[in-house]
């Protein structure tokens, strides 16, 4: 049996994308009925809520859109589409002072009342936003809590199957979904369809997104015809955690503040290997120490796990503990000590670089998919 749904905008995916998008519609127009597909629970699944860092913008003194923009595209190698890569650079400003004034989330701040900028790799200035080392929990419930005040339509625990083109094949009609609690099809009639599905390497043997991200996204707009760009592109984070095999906890991030602090990684006999590879040390950025870490352990240099060690007993237990609490929680009920000692950690398959070919505006080659 096929159900019939309609609806102006459907969004797929419940991360920080697809919640702010339809924040943002029912605020241009109240009038539009807006509807949010999720695979699991609205605010509940996906990957903004697991975000441990924070959020770079550039809204400190000495700071400047375009030294973002200089970090973002030096640090990708002057491969990024440069004109997105602005957009998203120039924006950040205001999502932040939107999520705190309009959304409610609340940040670390210095003494003086300003944001605080924690220190990130690759990065020329501190510029990482954030809320101790937990800030994805608290922009994804505050957004929920803005959604759920709203009248937008949910439709959770429904899985995206197909997108459908109209009969003419010129534009999109709707999506193909299937409610996961009773197997019902269900057609949903839109005039606009967001992506908001993230991607997510979730097939390899060490990763970080959450295990409802297979992509599904990007194969169904592969499959009407669009076209994908630098999908080789997979960032790997440098400290996932190494824990065993016995444990789901195993590839989770200890994140990147972590080495932005000052934090040092060592191979299995306890020798600081970074300089060899970078003159910034561990503060290079991401690819960069992925790829000596994998160096230091093809060589054999290892843990008795395999991987290799983060150490930040240098910087005093005490503060690791002030300043990286969820860490040293996650440490701890893994059996190690982050404050005081050291942590095994290996690379792990991180983010998805690439993604669906679209415009400055988001709208896609496929008229009614953005």
């Amino acid at each position: 049996m096929l159900e019939w749904h309609d609806t102006d905008i459907l969004i797929l995916g419940s991360g920080g994308a697809g919640l702010f998008a339809a924040l943002h519609a029912l605020q241009a127009n109240p009038a539009l009925r807006v509807t949010v597909a999720v695979k699991g629970l609205l605010g509940k699944s996906g990957c903004t809520r697991m975000v441990q860092g924070g959020y770079n913008v550039s809204l400190h003194p000495g700071d400047s859109v375009e030294r973002h923009f200089m970090d973002t595209v030096v640090g990708g190698k002057w491969l990024p589409d440069q004109a997105l890569a602005w957009r998203l650079c120039a924006t950040a400003p205001e999502r932040v002072q939107e999520l705190e004034n309009e959304i409610g989330c609340f940040f670390d701040r210095n003494p003086d009342g300003t944001l605080h900028g924690k220190a990130f790799a690759g990065q020329s200035f501190d510029r990482t936003v954030h809320k101790g080392d937990l800030t994805g929990i608290e922009i994804i419930n505050r957004l929920m809590e803005q959604v759920w005040a709203r009248p937008v339509e949910r439709l959770e625990e429904h899985r995206a199957l197909a997108l459908i083109p109209a009969s003419d094949g010129a534009s999109l009609s709707g999506v193909l979904l299937v409610d996961m609690r009773s197997g019902a099809f269900r057609f949903v009639r839109a005039r606009a369809v967001l992506l908001a599905t993230g991607g997510g390497p979730t097939m390899y043997r060490y990763h970080t997104p959450s295990g409802d991200k297979s992509m599904d996204g990007l194969a169904m707009a592969l499959r009407v015809g669009l076209g994908l760009r630098d999908m080789e592109m997979v960032q790997f984070h440098p400290t996932g955690l190494l824990a065993g095999q016995e444990t789901r906890m195993t590839g989770t991030v200890l994140e990147e503040g972590l080495r932005g602090a000052g934090g040092y990684l060592l191979d299995g006999a306890g020798r600081r290997f970074m300089l060899d590879y970078d003159p910034r040390g561990e503060r290079a950025t991401r690819d960069i120490v992925s790829r000596a870490m994998y160096a230091e352990m093809r060589k054999g240099n290892t843990t008795p796990g395999g991987g290799l060690y983060i150490q930040m007993s240098h910087l005093g237990p005490d503060e690791v503990r002030r300043q990286f609490r969820g860490m040293v929680q996650r440490c701890a009920d893994c059996g190690f000590d982050l404050a005081g000692g050291r942590v095994e950690v290996v690379p792990t398959a991180h983010y998805l670089m690439g993604g669906v070919i679209c415009d400055e505006t988001t709208a896609t080659a496929l008229p009614g998919l953005f």
